[in-house]
């Protein structure tokens, strides 16, 4: 080789597996793979793996949208964003996140429009995926003993004030785990939005709990908690004080 020739350096590019199926947008393929381009910030790497974790990510191939983000000279630091490709269609873009709000949001107007009074309760975990209240409680690692699910939320029927509640839960709460549900409630005729955290089925702390959060609600208290049992069986614990509680709270309504 003539000492004018020039060394190509190897870049490695580092990609990542989510562990799921994602789909292409072109194609539908589920080939696809998602890498970090070499100048990606370090540190940002992380926050990506956890949203693909969470599967809180959409793949977004529209010219418009994706045009600026792979300049590098003018993007702005922190900004990055992870890139995808389809190894069928060879059609690509960049990775961004979706809101855990508007995933959830849109989960429940699916399930809402048959959603009615003699509809089970449904559930899903904090990134948005579906899961049964015998997956609820097999995460709760109890053992045979049964638990119970509480709503901070209250008459809520929009995502609107769902940050204010994950915050509540927890740092005033220091739950780390929270649940997102669709209740049907038969006093208004109305779907209402929940966000739950579990605890151990005592009643004593139940009843506490059950009263727990009436100023985060306008005075208004929680009417039951949902017991579960190991095999996903459930029942109703109702509140002892609601009646008094609520009377009290909305000035004799």
């Amino acid at each position: 080789m003539s000492k004018d020739s020039h060394r190509r350096k190897k870049v490695q590019i580092c990609s990542t597996s989510p562990g799921y199926p994602v789909y292409c947008p072109k194609c539908n393929s589920t080939n696809v793979l998602i890498f970090y381009d070499p100048r990606f910030t370090p540190r940002l790497q992380s926050r990506w793996d956890d949203l693909i974790d969470e599967k809180r990510i959409l793949l977004e191939n529209r010219w418009e949208k994706i045009k600026d983000e792979n300049r590098w000279g003018k993007l702005e630091k922190g900004s990055e964003k992870p890139n995808w490709i389809c190894k069928d269609c060879y059609d690509g873009g960049i990775v961004v996140e979706q809101p855990i709000d508007k995933k959830i949001s849109d989960e429940f107007k699916k399930c809402e429009k048959e959603f009615t009074e003699k509809s089970e309760p449904l559930y899903w975990d904090k990134c948005g995926e579906k899961v049964t209240l015998k997956q609820i409680h097999g995460e709760s690692n109890i053992g045979d003993n049964s638990l119970a699910l509480i709503a901070v939320t209250r008459q809520q029927c929009n995502t609107d004030n769902f940050a204010k509640y994950r915050e509540y839960i927890k740092n005033t709460l220091a739950k780390n785990t929270l649940y997102y549900g669709l209740w049907y409630n038969t006093d208004n005729g109305k779907v209402e939005y929940d966000i739950l955290y579990s605890i151990e089925n005592n009643l004593q702390e139940i009843q506490k709990h059950l009263n727990l959060h009436n100023q985060i609600n306008n005075g208004v208290t929680q009417k039951m908690a949902l017991i579960i049992d190991k095999d996903g069986s459930w029942k109703i614990q109702s509140n002892e004080s609601y009646s008094q509680t609520t009377s009290n709270s909305l000035g004799g309504i």
